[in-house]
This record gives C-alpha cells, structure tokens and sequence, in this order.
C-alpha cells in the first residue's frame, strides 16, 4: 500500500517537471512563450535556448552580432564552468543560425574561425558557390569525424559527393580516399553498428 502511495505521489511529481521543460521551437515571433518557458525550465540548457530567443526577439535584434552578444550574456549568466561555457556559445550561436535560417553566411564565417562539431549541420544549409560549400563541409566532416551518430556520417558522404560532383572537384576521388582509414577504424570498433555507413562510403567510392 505504501509502495502504491509512494508511486502515486512520484509519478505526478516527474510529468511535472517534464512539463516544465518546454521549448516553443527555434521559429517563433513572440518573445512571451520563450519567457514564461524560461522562469518554468529545470534543465539549464532549455532554460538558455528559451533566454536567447526571448531576448533576441524581444530586444528586436536585426544582426549576427547583435544575437552573439545576447548567447554571451545569457552563457555567463547560467554556466559556471568555463570550458561549458565556452562551448555551449558556439553551439547556441550556430544552433540558432541554422535552426531559424538566419544570418547563415555571418555563422559560416564564425564558426571558420571558431570551428567545432556543430560545424557539420552549419553545413548542411550552407547556400553559396559549390565549391565553398563543398570545402566547409569536408573541412568540418574531417576535423569532427568520431564525433557524429551513424546518420550524420551517412548524410555527409552524400552531400560530399554530391556537391563535389557538382563543383567538379579534381581531388573529389582523392579525398573520399583519404577518409577511408577513418571509415575502417570506425567499422573495426563495431562492424555491425556502422555496416550501413561503410556500405554507403563503398557504393559512393564506386561511382567516383
């Protein structure tokens, strides 16, 4: 009885703070969801996503710059640690160029000169010369590499090929090559878990 009692009170108490974490999506106009998401949120992270999108919307901010400044203020404001600190700037501030499609040539520019993993979608929704594309993506594909999930690693090889096919990249054939000892280091940790992304690296190769 006391166990049925107990999981009665537990289980109310957990949806609760569930619910308390929510987060209004990266494409909204109304800064007022964003604030009373924040005040609710128990999880630091979604309490900064929210605090950046009700300050950016609501301080009306028109410029890449203008919303870096607002993640600064919002990371040394919640994170203690500096080294999560420095990183949760540089995901937030490309994770919201890239999740609202806004200001993507200022984040392209950015994260070359402040690269990490998050590089890889800043990539993906890059829009320029196929060729500037074509070197972002393996630039930050290659620098991050035992950093992303199966699909990712799929996704990007085919975007690889794709748009070296389309800039017609002399070394395309030359860099899938030079990825190769990566591909078999990653199936020999598990061969059955990256079967799909090395049959995919072997079909691509073949139509080079």
């Amino acid at each position: 009885m006391k166990k049925m009692i107990l999981s009665a009170l537990v289980i109310p108490m957990a949806l609760s703070l569930q619910a308390a974490d929510t987060f209004p999506g990266w494409g909204g106009k109304d800064p007022a969801p964003y604030k009373a998401a924040a005040d609710s949120a128990t999880r630091i992270n979604n309490k900064a996503n929210n605090l950046v999108m009700y300050k950016f919307l609501s301080q009306k901010a028109k410029t890449f710059d203008e919303l870096c400044k607002i993640v600064d203020e919002v990371c040394d404001d919640l994170y203690e640690n500096p080294v999560v600190n420095a990183e949760r700037k540089l995901t937030l501030k490309k994770m919201f160029s890239v999740c609202r499609g806004q200001f993507i040539p200022e984040c392209v520019a950015f994260a070359e000169k402040n690269p990490s993993w998050y590089d890889l979608y800043v990539a993906f929704v890059y829009r320029a010369d196929r060729k500037k594309t074509y070197d972002f993506l393996l630039t930050a594909y290659k620098r991050y590499f035992y950093n992303y999930p199966q699909d990712m690693h799929i996704k990007a090889l085919k975007k690889l090929a794709e748009w070296g096919k389309e800039a017609k990249v002399a070394s395309l054939k030359e860099d899938f090559a030079k990825l190769k000892p990566h591909v078999e280091r990653l199936s020999a940790k598990n061969k059955e878990k990256w079967a799909d992304f090395v049959k995919t690296y072997d079909e691509i190769v073949k139509g080079l």
